[in-house]
């Protein structure tokens, strides 16, 4: 029996330690590719955002939305990402950036978005701010493809607001 009640501590702090690991995983991260297709004179924009960054924007913007269909959802999170992102040419114009749709997978929400590409493509300003209001750590990992060239822009709060320029030599460095 003493042997039993000695256990008890060390099995509390296990359980301890694996709650605070549960919480430890959590970074908070989102992940938009950009094609810019020459032939079809278009821009394609794929965004992966994760599950449950979505569900604490709606359990922030709505309370409690766990009894929301997905034809309910769909114009929030339009609204959305409209608001917090934005493509603009090189005179400075915003792009007008078309819904196409969303899906839903277990661990992420995949948002559709198309434009039409601007004659002059190889400079683009994108402004990037989704989740920064509500997660102050939040990382927004951009890849714009041209052709076989890609560059890759990391958006933090404060830093929401960056240049895509294929005119340049690209130097490795991420922005």
């Amino acid at each position: 029996m003493r042997f039993f009640f000695k256990f008890i501590p060390v099995v509390l702090m296990g359980i301890m330690c694996v709650v605070q690991m549960s919480h430890a995983h959590r970074f908070y991260a989102s992940f938009t590719q950009i094609d810019l297709r020459e032939k079809t004179r278009t821009i394609e924009i794929v965004h992966r955002l994760f599950t449950h960054d979505v569900e604490d924007f709606l359990r922030l913007k709505l309370g409690n939305a766990s009894s929301l269909t997905d034809g309910e959802i769909e114009p929030i999170l339009k609204a959305f990402v409209e608001r917090e992102f934005a493509l603009f040419d090189s005179d400075g114009k915003r792009l007008l950036l078309r819904w196409i749709g969303m899906e839903y997978k277990t661990d992420n929400v995949y948002i559709y978005q198309e434009a039409r590409l601007p004659q002059n493509s190889m400079e683009l300003t994108l402004i990037n701010r989704l989740f920064m209001d509500l997660f102050s750590e939040q990382k927004n990992t951009v890849n714009v493809q041209w052709n076989d060239e890609i560059r890759t822009h990391i958006f933090v709060k404060g830093n929401e607001q960056q240049t895509v320029d294929f005119k340049k030599e690209d130097d490795g460095r991420t922005q």
